[in-house]
């Protein structure tokens, strides 16, 4: 089954998911549709784009005409919405707000792809980020609700460390999940800001 007939699947005609922020509509004539959560309920005066390039350009900006270096973060603009008939299309077009996103879902709920435990990707650090490693399991649940759970909207899937594995998890009925297999650069760079904070409060600089 290719990743344009597993969304057919999980998104029926005459039904709708959720995705992230997106509301996904699959019409009885077939026509596919997503817009912003927040526009659910109303269609009219929302601005058609109908191109994947449009919504990647769309999907760079938050409300305040800011870059968003994260795509999954919560902050997706409204006040748009796509169509089209062919489901290939479509998932071009879902790929241009969450890159890859529903591709990481489908792997992970089939089997093939598992999670990447946070110490494993912090191991694997080099330079500047070589010693984020050293973080303790604290740090590392620190990481994951200041950082993951209130910047993002990905449901994190990874342990903290091989030893410690975690529940599969199972998709809503109502949603298509946008998860996360593997702790991204946001997750590393907090791990080091936090291990040289650690490391500057107990080795303070002497006094001459």
């Amino acid at each position: 089954m290719t990743l344009a007939e597993t969304l057919i699947h999980l998104l029926p005609r005459g039904d709708s998911r959720r995705f992230g922020e997106v509301f996904l509509e699959h019409l009885e004539d077939g026509t596919l549709r997503a817009r912003h959560r927040h526009d659910r309920m109303e269609l009219e005066g929302l601005e058609e784009l109908s191109s994947p390039q449009e919504l990647r350009e769309m999907a760079k900006w938050d409300t305040k005409g800011e870059y968003r270096p994260l795509k999954t973060a919560p902050n997706l603009i409204s006040g748009w919405v796509t169509s089209c008939q062919d489901s290939s299309e479509f998932l071009k077009r879902l790929d241009a707000i969450y890159p890859g996103v529903f591709a990481t879902w489908a792997a992970y709920e089939k089997g093939t792809h598992d999670p990447t435990p946070l110490r494993d990707t912090l191991d694997r650090q080099t330079g500047m980020y070589r010693f984020a490693g050293s973080i303790t399991d604290q740090m590392a649940n620190e990481i994951m609700r200041e950082t993951c759970a209130k910047g993002c909207l990905r449901t994190i899937a990874w342990p903290i460390s091989s030893e410690c594995p975690t529940s599969r998890l199972k998709r809503p009925p109502q949603d298509i999940p946008v998860i996360c297999t593997e702790a991204c650069t946001f997750a590393v760079s907090e791990a080091r800001r936090l291990v040289k904070e650690a490391y500057d409060k107990a080795n303070p600089p002497s006094e001459s």
